[in-house]
């Protein structure tokens, strides 16, 4: 062949990779803090996602508390598609030593190609020094797990066993003795014989390894320690709710503490005590109303301990990506939660705090007054966190993919500001925001009393207004947005005149 010179001396095409934008956080991400921490049986193990009733019951017990506390949830519709159950040793607790194991990924291998090997081989690694084990004859093997019972047999003798796992259709290899002993690598190889890809026990995703470990003593937490925990592991979470009832005085305000200096976090709270809707100052939700503490969503109920997650449930099934699917919480339903006997003077002392109830008007059973603690409207509260997520993301999405960079200069404070624009947009499409009046502040161009036609309004000065330290630690100018909330109706009045 005619040795020829590459065209990139010509013409060099150059493709520049776009790095992915960050998620946005799951608004709908609820966390029950149990302090059953029986299915938490391994070291470092600080959460579970369940997405059936039927798992927590069959990890928790069906007569636990935290199966109580999520019934409310699953009887919910809509509702967020999973629930988070996070680890709270309460009392503090004793970890069993963890043997360590192989888990291989879903075989795709037949059970007559694994048996038409006679002689496999693989190298697994213990303790950091690979084992081969060879001649390994699969011919006899009509299963998948009688497969596995001549593997074991092959490899039993340096303290490790094989079995076949039906459920995820896959092999594990493990240690015989918990604890540290024996720690194991992904299986190696190669040739005809070998045995580790068709096993699915080679270093490809989703194949993993755990480590072995010994015995662990887990002290004793407090509330906030145990959501602190959760969040150094696991921060997409959003509100949370503690499987334990009633909160001590000092618990209550120490949780709520902690999720008003948390990034847009909610504490959901059923108070059963009518002592807790009175204006005493002894009253922690007195305090926390004092506190202005809006980021605690409060439902009171004479019978059901749980009931505020049916009421998280709904309020955070918003999908903000759809059309029109923001909602207000008044007026719902709680499936599972009994509407409570409520005097006019109870109602009243709850609406005074910021506290929801539900009960009968008339013949039918509602939300009053879909509120957080203070009075602000609780869709308000998840609108504007979301919002702010979006904004972040956004503007944050536009500096991070640029293949070069964003100018320091008008054009490129205006990408900023498109970016801003687009969460917008989104916003009003969801129903969050609406055309209306401005009754804030006037800034840029917006006065006091003038019409948000789109429902928004974005501003940022010229960059020629920038001081020269701002220039130097190349700060845009500062953006300004004006939201105009679409709210909903909770009350009407209605005139009637007739005429005889």
């Amino acid at each position: 062949m005619t040795t020829s010179l590459p065209l990139s001396l010509i013409v060099n095409v150059q493709l520049n990779l776009q790095p992915l934008a960050p998620l946005r956080r799951n608004f709908g991400a609820i966390v029950l803090l149990t302090p059953e921490v029986g299915p938490f049986n391994e070291q470092g193990s600080v959460f579970l996602l369940y997405s059936t009733l039927q798992a927590i019951g069959a990890a928790f017990g069906t007569d636990s508390e935290t199966y109580r506390a999520a019934l409310p949830f699953f009887a919910q519709s809509p509702r967020p598609r999973t629930i988070i159950v996070a680890r709270w040793d309460a009392e503090g607790s004793t970890v069993p030593a963890a043997a360590a194991a192989l888990f291989g990924r879903p075989v795709t291998a037949s059970v007559a190609q694994l048996a038409a090997i006679e002689e496999g081989t693989f190298t697994l690694p213990i303790n950091g020094v690979p084992r081969t084990f060879a001649d390994i004859d699969l011919s006899s093997a009509t299963t998948f797990a009688q497969i596995a019972t001549i593997i074991d047999g092959v490899v039993t003798a340096d303290g490790i066993g094989c079995r076949f796992d039906s459920a995820g259709t896959r092999y594990i290899i493990e240690s015989r003795t918990p604890g540290t002993s024996i720690q194991l690598g992904f299986v190696t190889g190669s040739g005809s014989g070998y045995l580790g890809t068709l096993l699915g026990l080679d270093n490809v995703p989703p194949t993993y390894t755990i480590p072995g470990t010994e015995q662990q003593t887990v002290p004793a937490a407090t509330i906030p320690e145990a959501l602190q925990a959760l969040s150094q592991v696991y921060q997409d979470w959003y509100a949370a709710v503690v499987v334990k009832s009633p909160l001590t005085d000092a618990e209550i305000l120490s949780t709520a503490n902690y999720i008003m200096g948390a990034d847009r976090k909610l504490f959901g709270l059923t108070i059963m005590d009518p002592a807790r809707i009175s204006q005493a100052s002894s009253n922690p939700i007195r305090q926390l109303y004092d506190q202005l503490a809006y980021r605690v969503a409060a439902q009171f109920d004479h019978t059901n301990p749980y009931a505020i997650v049916s009421f998280l449930a709904r309020g955070l099934s918003v999908n903000f990506a759809g059309s029109n699917t923001t909602i207000t919480m008044k007026f719902k339903q709680l499936p599972t939660v009994a509407p409570i006997p409520l005097t006019e003077t109870e109602a009243a002392a709850c609406k005074a705090l910021g506290v929801n109830y539900y009960a009968y008007y008339d013949t039918v059973p509602m939300v009053a007054e879909g509120t957080v603690i203070g009075g602000r409207f609780f869709d308000e509260v998840h609108i504007l966190d979301w919002y702010c997520d979006a904004v972040q993301k956004n503007v944050f999405a536009v500096l991070y993919q640029s293949p070069t960079k964003v100018p320091l200069t008008d054009p490129g404070t205006h990408r900023l500001l498109r970016a801003i624009e687009s969460a917008s947009r989104e916003g009003v499409r969801n129903g969050a925001f609406a055309p209306g009046i401005w009754n804030g502040d006037p800034f840029g161009s917006l006065e006091n009393g003038d019409m948000l036609d789109q429902g928004f309004y974005i501003y940022a000065d010229s960059v020629d207004t920038l001081a020269p330290s701002d220039r130097q630690e190349r700060r845009a100018p500062p953006i300004q947005v004006a939201l105009k909330l679409a709210g909903a109706i909770h009350f009407a009045d209605v005139i009637v005149n007739f005429d005889r």
